[in-house]
């Protein structure tokens, strides 16, 4: 009896979970606090120095707040003298860079975005790109395949690109965006290809030597094209910076630079600022997950004036 009863079991079981956890995905996850300012505090964190030669470590800080929506960052920009981020679950966060302890942070939803604004799937920001063109910022949405631009206050949207929900998979959509002139140039999470969008028309090309994820992009004021990946590993992420060139074919990567974080620490965001003294300093910022161990880190690297030279330590990253 046991025997005969036991695959129906197992199957009624596997049913019943099925259900609800089609049951948990269908529930609202998502909710707007509206704009708000707090303060957000910089607690100094100590990294190795060496573990992002050749760039030159300036400082590194975990940053906690308040309001339960700074976290889950996945792209930066300079704006003056405040760093502006989003969120994976599409908020603006407004803060100025640390200079003492604690600052005030701003932080509001997007206006308007995909779909139904209670889930977080659809709100899934990813990546931060000021117009060209000067008209405000562009913003992707990687689950929905959506690219939307946005007025220069985040005030409202004024245009959208739609890539249709079967142009990637979920989860694998648009990570980065960068420029080339007034081309806008959309990578992938999977990494291995560019696609390059010019007005109503757009096309793909490959990346040669592609290793890792990409998780975010950015164009340094020398012109040069800077990509951040990472790449699962046994015991979390490997994370690196490397540049990204053209070929006669599509691109390829050069000068790749291992940083030296934990493998718990997901660098997901990248924001160029030149200095006035003319230097480089490189933003980057981690996801949380809105999880704890994980943390929001902000870290300042300087660009070194010189290329970086060719190492063996700037090869591929290893294999999980």
């Amino acid at each position: 009896m046991f025997r005969k009863n036991s695959p129906l079991q197992l199957l009624t079981l596997a049913a019943a979970v099925l259900l609800f956890g089609c049951w948990v995905i269908a529930l609202p996850d998502r909710s707007e606090l509206g704009p708000r300012t707090s303060e957000v505090r910089f607690e100094p964190v100590k990294l190795d120095s060496d573990g992002f030669a050749p760039l030159r470590l300036a400082g590194a800080w975990r940053l906690t707040s308040g309001d339960p929506r700074l976290g889950g960052v996945s792209a930066l920009a300079v704006e003056g003298n405040l760093l502006v981020a989003i969120t994976d679950s599409g908020a603006i966060v407004r803060f100025a860079k640390p200079v003492s302890g604690r600052a005030t942070v701003s932080i509001r939803e997007l206006p308007d975005g995909p779909t139904d604004p209670r889930y977080k799937s659809r709100r899934d920001s990813e990546a931060l790109l000021r117009d060209p063109a000067g008209r405000g910022w562009w913003i992707a949405f990687e689950n929905r395949n959506q690219l939307w631009l946005y007025d220069r206050q985040f005030s409202r949207a004024v245009a959208r690109i739609d890539f249709g929900p079967r142009r990637w998979p979920r989860n694998r959509g648009i990570e980065a965006l960068a420029n080339d002139g007034k081309v806008l140039l959309l990578f992938p999470e999977r990494g291995d290809c560019v696609v390059e969008v010019r007005g109503a028309s757009e096309r793909t090309f490959r990346i040669e030597n592609a290793a890792g994820r990409i998780s975010d992009a950015a164009r340094l004021p020398s012109g040069e094209l800077l990509i951040l990946n990472r790449h699962p590993t046994a015991l979390g992420f490997s994370n690196s910076i490397a540049i990204l060139e053209r070929t006669r074919k599509g691109f390829r990567y050069r000068d790749r630079i291992r940083l030296g974080v934990s493998p718990l620490d997901n660098v997901e965001a990248l924001a160029p600022e030149r200095l006035p003294d003319g230097r480089i300093r490189l933003w980057l910022m981690t996801d949380d997950n809105f999880q704890r161990p994980l943390r929001t880190l902000l870290i300042a690297l300087d660009w070194p004036i010189r290329r970086p030279p060719s190492s063996p330590r700037l090869s591929s990253p290893p294999r999980a």
